[in-house]
């Protein structure tokens, strides 16, 4: 009966548990640095969207290398 309380974890990722992080991470990493981005613009002085772009570059890339260490690709 306590078994049934606790499911069997397996090794194996589920496809939802795999898309869910991957679409978090990727739209975590480029709205928060696409916003540091901004504001670092904006502090100092750049063009509207240099800041904003360089900052989702920074991001997007920085989600992928943390999806390729986390699930091991």
């Amino acid at each position: 009966m306590a078994d049934d309380l606790h499911p069997k974890k397996s090794d194996e990722h589920s496809s939802e548990g795999v898309a869910g992080t991957v679409l978090g991470y990727l739209l975590a990493g480029i709205v928060v640095w696409g916003f540091l981005g901004w504001l670092a613009g904006r502090l100092l002085g750049f063009p509207t969207g240099i800041g904003i772009a360089t900052g989702m570059m920074f991001g997007a890339a920085g989600a992928i290398y943390l999806i390729m260490k986390r699930l091991g690709a």
